[in-house]
Order: structure tokens, then C-alpha cells, then sequence
């Protein structure tokens, strides 16, 4: 339990790093990404003497390699969109969407993981889904952007990409798939954006390391929450960092919190606690 609420705290820790670059420096996205997912390779590599190891019999197998290439699309698109959230929409709208990425992952596992399903977790996340959803009502009508519509995109892949981590845990190391992922995807964003790596205040350069390190430590523990509490315990315990986020967002980034969405976000974390200590 102790790597998931360390996940969590990096979890926040990150989130505010990423908006401080990308809406206060201006950083574009093209040359953030691709930057950001270097210093994660770099840093995860030096761990990989230590915790790597992968089963490279089963890894060459045509079921592992077909979901290792779909979790690679998966995470690229997911990302793509999910800094675009980040950049464009206030901070405490975009974690109110990213908190409903717990409850599309438990139903995600109610489905494809039949070793954790649970009904009173499926029914819990319908509750919450239903308080967070209700908050994009105001003055009756829905503020839903194409940003928005993008950032709930990526949190439903996201959501997704939890299963394809939880399989191919069966075969390699926290450390290994984390590091195999961010590389991929940093050649990935480096060729599709051609970016100018340097051209950022210094300042900003900075953070996006601090953003990595708080990135190594928010999903390598996550990976191996999957692997030692499973995918439902890990998940509900991981709420502990958008709701951090979302409060902090009032006090720093002076973001107006509305009522109906301290309501929501209050029948959110009290689903999950339910879940949780059930």
C-alpha cells in the first residue's frame, strides 16, 4: 500500500510541475513531450541493473508482443491529449475529469480481469461517475469543449492502459516496462514533433526534470502496486493524488473552486474510501 500512496504525492507533485510549464512558461507541448520522456528513460535507466529483468521467451511470443505494441499506441495517444488537458483547461476541471480515471479502470477490470471483480466497487464507480459527470452542468447546459472531449479521451485510455500494464507484468520488471515505454515513446514524440529541445527558459527546463522525477516515482511504484495489491486496490489508494492536485489548484493557481464540484469531488474520494477500506 505504501508505493501506492508514494505514487499518488508524485502524482500531484507532477501535474502542478507540467501546468507551471505549459500555460505559465508557454512551453509547446512538441518540445515539452519529447523532452520529458528522455529524462524519464534516462532516469529509469538507473534502476535497471538493480530491479530489471524481463522473460525474453514469453516477451517474443505473438500475444505479448501484440499487447506491448498496443499499449505503446495507447500511451502515446493518451499522453498527446493529456498535456493538451493540462495546458488548456484550469487545473481543478482537468483533475476532475482525471478522477474519474479510477472508476473507468475498475470497470475496465470488472470486465477483462475476472480475478478482481467486485460489485460493490462497479457500483460505487457508477455513484461517482454520476456526481462527477453532474458537475459539468452549469446553468443548465453542458460546458463541454473539445479540449474537454480530449482530455476524457485520455483519461479513458489511460484507464485502458492500466489492463495492458497488469499483462505484461507477468513477464517483466516495473523497472523494465517503465523504462522499454517511456524510450519508445520519447523516439516516438521525437520524430513526429522534430522539436528544438533547447529553446525553453531555463527555469522551465528545470521543472520538466523535476517533472520526470516525479514521474519515475508515480508510475514505477503504480507498476508495482499492479503487480503485488493488483489493479482495484492500487487504482482506488492512486485517488489520493488528483484530489491533492485539485485542492492545491485554489490556493496556488488561484483557480475558483465551485461548490457542486467540492461535492462532487467529496461523494468521489468517499466511494473510493468505501471501496477501499470494504
Amino acid at each position: 500500500m505504501l508505493e501506492a500512496i508514494i505514487a499518488s504525492i508524485g502524482y500531484a507533485g507532477g501535474v502542478v510541475a507540467d501546468k507551471i510549464i505549459l500555460s505559465r512558461h508557454k512551453v509547446p507541448i512538441g518540445r515539452f513531450a519529447p523532452l520529458l520522456f528522455i529524462w524519464l528513460a534516462v532516469i529509469t535507466a538507473i534502476f535497471m541493473p538493480l530491479w530489471g529483468r524481463i522473460d525474453y521467451e514469453q516477451f517474443l511470443s505473438y500475444k505479448y508482443i501484440a499487447v506491448f505494441i498496443g499499449l505503446i499506441l495507447v500511451a502515446v495517444t493518451w499522453n498527446i491529449y493529456y498535456y493538451r488537458g493540462i495546458q488548456r483547461e484550469e487545473i481543478h476541471e482537468f483533475e476532475l475529469i482525471m478522477m474519474m480515471s479510477p472508476l473507468i479502470t475498475i470497470a475496465f477490470a470488472e470486465i477483462f480481469l475476472p480475478s478482481e471483480r467486485s460489485w460493490p466497487a462497479f457500483i460505487a464507480a457508477i455513484i461517482a461517475s454520476v456526481a462527477l459527470i453532474s458537475t459539468r452542468f452549469r446553468r443548465h447546459h453542458l460546458r463541454i469543449s473539445k479540449t474537454t472531449w480530449q482530455t476524457i479521451l485520455a483519461m479513458i485510455l489511460m484507464s485502458g492502459e492500466s489492463i495492458l500494464i497488469k499483462n505484461m507484468l507477468s513477464i517483466m520488471s516495473p523497472v523494465t516496462l517503465y523504462f522499454l515505454r517511456t524510450a519508445i515513446i520519447a523516439i516516438v514524440f521525437l520524430i513526429m514533433y522534430r522539436p528544438k529541445l533547447l529553446q525553453m527558459p531555463k527555469t522551465a527546463y528545470g521543472l520538466i526534470i523535476i517533472s520526470a522525477i516525479a514521474g519515475v516515482v508515480q508510475m514505477v511504484l503504480k507498476f508495482y502496486g499492479f503487480q503485488n495489491l493488483g489493479v482495484v486496490e492500487t487504482t482506488m489508494i492512486l485517488i489520493l493524488g488528483p484530489f491533492l492536485v485539485y485542492f492545491f489548484s485554489a490556493s496556488y493557481f488561484r483557480e475558483k473552486l465551485y461548490k457542486r464540484d467540492i461535492f462532487a469531488a467529496a461523494v468521489v474520494v468517499g466511494c473510493i474510501l468505501y471501496v477501499t477500506f470494504r
